[in-house]
């Protein structure tokens, strides 16, 4: 059953697809539900700057709620769920003695990031049998880490327990490689891990330095790392930035407002002392309420991770002081942010002018 709202002295019934609006002539036209929120989004505001009735704008905000929450449940029965793996064991056979072990395969947090299109391309190659068992696989008994201090997750990225972790590996080496097992293992079960070597290391931050090429690394593989190495907030923050997507080099901006370096972040990632640079303000506070007001300003990620956001910001604060630019930011909701006006931003200036308008209107 649908729910009934007016808009504009129509009503409109909103059902899994769109609104259907009656128009003059009796025909129906479909209008997608997120085109129907921004007019009555649009119709709330006019009627708060005519000073309208409360009871009429308080109808007009139930009509804006139901609105919301019918696109909400559309997109969460569109949106494809996320690809899990089994939190199952999977058949590891020892290098050194052949001998073969069941356990599950579990990560440290803050390792790199694993590439699902490098875990496809080895589904392929082992599932046509052309796999090179010489590839070593690094892995350390998860139980020794969680003492150790070190968070350990499952293959969904669930936090083990000492007592859980006692059933698993965490692959330190070979991610993509082991990933591709567990998938295979999945559908076709009786997968075994080949040239398997348990190590034993206390400070895995260092052994994941020492055993790969840095210089091969993204930089967003270094700054994940880097949350390892360091017990700095800022890299571990900048590393969770990085799995929901952000670019590092905007990461860095958004908390510090300057770029951190590839030289900083191989000193950090040796355990080196460095040097962050010049007149830089490390302030995860700000960064984060940054970044939770231009969300609920529905400037999503993939506009986020542009630097010319955070960069535009930060010059406007810097002009303007940092109380009027949030307030500024605050406003940025009051536009009605949508795909073609976010467009619209591609410098920095841009940015700075749009937070300039919400002040102004």
């Amino acid at each position: 059953m649908g729910t009934n709202t007016k808009t504009a002295g129509k009503t409109a019934t909103v059902n899994g697809n769109g609104v259907t609006n009656a128009n003059s002539k009796g025909a129906a036209r479909t209008i997608s539900l997120k085109q129907q929120l921004a007019k009555a989004e649009k119709d709330l505001n006019n009627m708060m700057n005519r000073k309208q009735d409360k009871t009429v704008l308080d109808a007009q905000e139930q009509i804006v709620k139901k609105l919301k929450q019918a696109i909400a449940e559309k997109d969460s029965k569109e949106e494809a769920p996320a690809l899990t793996l089994k939190d199952e064991p999977i058949t590891f056979q020892l290098s050194k003695t052949g001998e073969k072990v069941s356990k599950k395969i579990a990560f440290v947090e803050n390792n790199r990031t694993v590439n699902t299109k490098k875990v496809d391309k080895f589904i392929a190659i082992i599932d046509n049998g052309k796999y090179e068992e010489a590839y070593p696989i690094i892995v350390v008994e998860a139980k020794e880490l969680t003492k150790a201090g070190y968070t350990v997750t499952d293959v969904n990225g669930r936090a083990l327990t000492e007592e859980e972790a006692e059933g698993y590996f965490v692959i330190l080496d070979g991610q993509h490689k082991s990933t591709a097992f567990a998938k295979l293992n999945s559908v076709r079960g009786n997968m075994v891990i080949p040239n398997v070597f348990i190590k034993d290391i206390t400070n895995v931050g260092e052994y994941l330095v020492n055993i790969n090429t840095v210089g091969n690394w993204s930089k967003e593989d270094r700054v994940s790392v880097a949350a390892l190495t360091s017990d700095e907030e800022l890299f571990k923050s900048m590393a969770n930035l990085i799995k929901e997507g952000f670019n590092p080099t905007t990461a860095g901006l958004i908390y510090t407002r300057k770029n951190i370096s590839e030289k900083v972040l191989a000193k950090v990632l040796k355990g080196e002392e460095y040097k962050l640079p010049k007149d830089t303000i490390v302030d995860i506070k700000r960064g984060d309420n940054f970044i939770t007001l231009c969300k609920a300003a529905n400037i999503s990620m993939p506009y986020l991770t542009k630097r010319y956001f955070i960069k535009g910001f930060n010059s406007y604060a810097k002009v303007h002081g940092e109380e009027q630019a949030f307030k500024a930011l605050d406003n940025l909701k009051s536009l009605d942010l949508n795909e073609e006006k976010l467009k619209q931003i591609k410098e920095d200036d841009d940015f700075q002018v749009m937070l300039n308008s919400t002040l102004n209107s």
